[in-house]
């Protein structure tokens, strides 16, 4: 881990024109494996950001996929900047990494056995985040995980991992409804999982609706992860070979 931790150190110093960056301020909260990000968070008193990497990945994987995730990302999150509730310092560190600032809070699935249930205003707040997010063009398309959705120090919503995001800017109507009210329906499986309150019957009616039509919808899962998953098996395959 030495060597990947130098790098990130060295990136760090590089972006932020200081030698001021120590390795004993960074630590891993993530080891991504094969496709998947190593995710670390470097703090100090000037600095708190989230560093996702993908350097480690296999080469073609890293060229391929790791920079085309890594630039989405930072697209969409400079896109959304200014938002309450979205990180508002990004910086591209390479083609294959990138830090955000730091989100202290909690994911809405550490809410999930029921113990600390999530007061309803939050979910009103997170109808407000997600309604501004349309209204710039983007989707998330992966609010239905609740490890995406972080419940702040200051109890307010706060939007995460947007490596699924697309513009919506050029996309016919129907399409960008049917997105946009992916991004919704994560919000309402949450409120109907972790919220004090039970989900009000109009949502209910929502949230029922869109999962039969999520049955057939051409992007479950979706494109990269699912050609990422092919390459992985493909690799297997060929070492097995």
């Amino acid at each position: 881990m030495t060597r990947l931790n130098n790098y990130i150190i060295n990136l760090l110093k590089k972006k932020l024109n200081t030698e001021d960056i120590k390795e004993e301020n960074l630590k891993i909260l993530n080891k991504g494996k094969f496709a998947n990000a190593f995710v670390y968070r470097y703090t100090d008193s000037d600095h708190d950001y989230t560093i996702k990497d993908f350097y480690h990945c296999p080469f073609i994987v890293r060229v391929l996929f790791g920079r085309i995730m890594a630039k989405i990302e930072y697209s969409t999150l400079k896109k959304l900047s200014g938002i309450k509730g979205i990180a508002p310092e990004v910086y591209m560190l390479s083609p294959f990494t990138i830090a955000f600032s730091y989100v202290k809070g909690k994911p809405l699935k550490a809410y999930d056995d029921g113990s600390n249930p999530v007061p309803v205003e939050f979910f009103h707040k997170m109808e407000t985040l997600v309604a501004e997010m349309h209204g710039r063009n983007i989707v998330h398309l992966d609010l239905r995980n609740l490890g995406n959705i972080i419940r702040g120090e200051d109890g307010n919503p706060y939007i995460i991992d947007f490596q699924s995001s697309i513009s919506t800017k050029h996309l016919p109507e129907r399409v960008r409804t049917i997105l946009e009210n992916s991004d919704i329906s994560g919000i309402y499986k949450s409120w109907k999982s972790v919220c004090c309150e039970p989900l009000p019957e109009d949502k209910v009616e929502f949230l029922d609706d869109f999962n039969n039509i999520r049955k057939l919808w051409v992007l479950r899962g979706y494109p990269i992860s699912r050609a990422i998953k092919r390459m992985k098996k493909s690799i297997k395959k060929r070492r097995k070979g």
